[in-house]
């Protein structure tokens, strides 16, 4: 199992790869067969290549994502990112709020990533 400071730092390291538009260490961060399902209760996305299509089609919706960290807690294996992200627009802004949880693997690299937000923890303004 990988040390508290390392999921830590993989965590951070995923933040850090939507402020700087970073699509080769966002992906570098997954491992081969990684599992994401954001928001929870859509379908999962699978291995490396729907990650790539997931970032693609985020930043062709938008400008830029500010991606802030409000918690971040460890337990075992696994994080839970409590975050603020605001993505701007061509036509103002939308902030989110929500969790991410990951499950890291022996390697440090994320096995499993799911996210939590719904309607009233997302506005539009602008």
């Amino acid at each position: 199992m990988p040390a508290a400071d390392q999921i830590r730092a993989t965590v951070l390291r995923y933040v850090d790869s939507f402020n700087r538009q970073d699509r080769a260490q966002f992906l570098s961060l997954f491992a081969d067969d990684v599992v994401q399902i954001d928001p929870v209760g859509s379908a999962p996305r699978t291995g490396i290549a729907a990650l790539a299509a997931f970032w693609d089609g985020l930043y062709a919706s938008c400008d830029g994502v500010d991606f802030r960290v409000t918690d971040l807690v460890v337990s075992g294996d696994e994080a839970a990112l409590v975050f603020h992200l605001t993505q701007t627009l061509s036509s103002g802004f939308v902030d989110i709020d929500g969790v991410d949880v990951f499950a890291i693997g022996d390697d440090g690299r994320i096995a499993s990533v799911k996210g939590y937000s719904d309607a009233d923890h997302v506005k539009q303004r602008g």
